[in-house]
């Protein structure tokens, strides 16, 4: 679980540097670069953001529990139906 809370950092570091790389390689200049870097940092850490909410929520998901009978035990739809007939 605690890796989990760890999404949204590595996947703001991830676009941070594919990002820093592209711009290096293709000569922008400073302000455009540091400009296009905050921004992308930004959306990525949202994402990741949202991502680690979707992860958490659908992990922490119960199953909802048979019904129990006034024995204390189990009611399986087949059992229910041939004790009804």
């Amino acid at each position: 679980m605690k890796k989990i809370k760890l999404l949204p950092a590595f996947v703001t570091l991830l676009a941070g540097a594919i990002t820093s790389i592209t711009l290096y390689v293709t000569n922008q200049d400073l302000i455009t670069t540091l400009l296009v870097l905050f921004i992308v940092l930004f959306v990525f850490y949202f994402i990741g953001v949202l991502a680690m909410k979707i992860i958490v929520d659908f992990m922490n998901k119960k199953e909802p529990e048979p019904p129990v009978s006034e024995e204390g035990q189990v009611i399986d739809k087949e059992t229910k139906e041939t004790l009804e007939s």
